[in-house]
């Protein structure tokens, strides 16, 4: 398991030095840097698990560089962000905490206060994240006009969106308590569901001709983004016929994207190349491709024709009549 990367920002070289030492022997890993603008050069490709920021520096100061971050970065909100200051006013407490500052360390440093601090930080932002990932909302699913159903390591059926409900009633296929249809498609259909959710396959896919119906079915498994509940992959069924964009807030609340993830995500399944996709959004290569790292983490998959085919396997979003 990789260590946590703590981002440390003080304009004293030794006290940034200690600090790094400090929390290296403590078997983190450490960025160390000297203003607010080598940290941003930094978080341009790095994401670390907390912050410790100065907050008297030249240039711009540590309540400037976290109002920045919270208006121009929010997906570095669950990022632990703590002042390290000589102040400790109950007036300077307050303003940082109103600029969304989770926690304080006064100098001179307490090294087991702050070893015990980073600890804490660290652990409930783990426990935050655990829970949002093992207990998944289903409601964004049913913004889908593309069939969801969500199948467990047995193959059976754990969940099934609004509109695959509506499109199974209209084509005669059975979601429950195992997905299947009558005549030889059913078997090819169970086969499918089988195979993806003990993740025999990558990806398979099946023209399904049914109740006057010709369906497109896709299954793949969740891989590493599955949850504790027991769901390990998915199927999208579609009308290949009615085929709209899946739009980026859509796609980032199915897979706890950020907003620029989802853009990124969305510009890749376009067919863009990394290079393309940086001058679309005027941003670095290098974060592109740290975009991808996370996009890739959060959604199993391992490869750019693999995200390209997830985003075009659910084309369309509900709209209500």
């Amino acid at each position: 398991m990789t260590a946590p990367l703590i981002l440390c920002i003080e304009d004293e070289p030794s006290l940034r030095d200690d600090i790094a030492a400090e929390l290296r022997e403590a078997s983190y890993r450490v960025i160390a840097v000297g203003d607010a603008q080598e940290a941003l050069d930094q978080l341009d490709s790095r994401r670390p698990d907390l912050i410790l920021c100065d907050i008297v520096m030249p240039g711009m100061d540590g309540h400037a560089l976290l109002a920045h971050l919270r208006a121009t970065r929010p997906n570095f909100d669950d990022i632990p962000f703590v002042f390290l200051t000589a102040l400790s006013s109950r007036e300077q407490m307050i303003e940082g905490h109103r600029a969304g500052a989770d926690d304080y360390l006064t100098k001179p440093i307490d090294y087991d206060l702050l070893h015990a601090m980073v600890a804490a930080r660290l652990d409930q932002v783990a426990r935050l994240r655990s829970s949002r990932r093992d207990a998944p909302s289903t409601a964004v699913l049913d913004r889908l006009a593309v069939g969801v159903v969500l199948l467990g390591e047995d193959g059976g059926v754990r969940h099934a969106n609004r509109a695959a409900q509506i499109l199974a009633r209209e084509a005669k296929i059975d979601l429950g308590p195992r997905i299947g249809v009558e005549g030889g498609d059913g078997r090819k259909l169970v086969a499918l569901a089988k195979k993806v959710a003990s993740g025999q396959v990558a990806e398979a896919a099946l023209l399904l001709e049914t109740g006057g119906r010709r369906l497109m079915v896709l299954g793949r498994p969740l891989g590493q983004a599955a949850g504790k509940d027991g769901i390990a992959a998915m199927l999208t069924i579609s009308d290949p016929e009615r085929q709209q964009a899946l739009d980026a807030e859509t796609l980032r609340q199915l897979f706890d994207l950020t907003p620029s993830e989802a853009c990124v995500a969305l510009l890749i399944a376009e067919g863009l190349r990394r290079d393309q996709v940086a001058d679309r959004l005027d941003v670095s290569s290098t974060t592109v491709a740290f975009h991808l790292r996370n996009i890739f983490d959060k959604t199993g998959l391992r490869r750019q024709a693999d995200l390209l085919g997830l985003v075009r396997s659910m084309p369309m979003v509900w709209t209500d009549p």
